[in-house]
């Protein structure tokens, strides 16, 4: 299996979503990745957050949709590949002076984050622009109510940990990821037929919010160990 890998950093990615979106960054951030430029010209922008989900789980699990669809695989380079240190990482950059949804609302694009309440909080993200869903399925419906309204739209899907939490010690931990990220690319593959033409998906894996033992032996154990996360880029062309 071949994917077109781009070498980037989460710090480089605030700059690069400005850029892609037309807005000019602000002094401070590090320059965007100009090889991800030249890929892409979108009309608006979707990031896909989900947890436990890196290259290592693209290679295995093969997601129908993301594999079909994929133009660019980004290899997220990072200190911090859990989910709450790189979120703020892709938002933030490296100041704390920055938010790169507040900036993009700031330049009159019309935005929405579909987040739980925790994440709203830990993120630093405004009240007024998310929308706080109880589950994974209730993200991918508020998702398919804004995609289409949205000019920049986040969304995080974490039900992997919750889920392990309650049946883990039934169902063997890599068997709940499977079905989670088979599920997770079937929702997306819906919101990209929704999706208007020229709307770029950015679906981001990170490390989820604690380190979670997924029984691998083997070759597998190591490979899992060095997944890096990652992020799988796409425009929608045409209907």
């Amino acid at each position: 299996m071949s994917y077109p890998q781009v070498r980037t950093t989460a710090l480089e990615f605030p700059s690069t979503v400005l850029k892609l979106l037309g807005i000019e960054p602000p002094e401070g951030l590090y320059p965007p990745n100009e090889e991800l430029l030249q890929k892409f010209t979108p009309k608006a922008i979707v990031i896909v957050m989900i947890d436990n989900f890196g290259l290592f789980e693209a290679v295995v699990y093969k997601p129908e949709a993301l594999i079909k669809n994929m133009e660019a695989l980004a290899l997220l380079e990072t200190d911090d590949p859990y989910a709450i240190p790189l979120i703020r990482s892709l938002l933030k950059g490296p100041t704390n002076h920055f938010h790169l949804v507040r900036y993009v609302k700031n330049h009159g694009k019309a935005t929405k984050i579909i987040c739980r309440e925790e994440d709203m909080l830990s993120c630093d993200f405004d009240a007024t622009s998310t929308v706080r869903p109880r589950d994974d399925m209730a993200t991918y419906i508020e998702a398919t109510k804004h995609i289409v309204k949205s000019e920049f739209l986040y969304l995080h899907f974490l039900d992997f940990e919750s889920l392990y939490a309650q049946y883990g010690h039934r169902t063997p931990p890599k068997t709940l990821l499977e079905k989670i990220v088979r599920r997770t690319d079937n929702w997306i593959k819906v919101l990209l037929r929704q999706a208007r033409v020229g709307t770029l998906f950015i679906v981001v894996g990170n490390h989820g919010r604690h380190p979670i033992p997924l029984d691998y032996e083997g070759k597998l154990a190591e490979w899992r160990k060095a997944n890096a996360p990652i992020a799988i880029m796409f425009q929608k062309r045409h209907e």
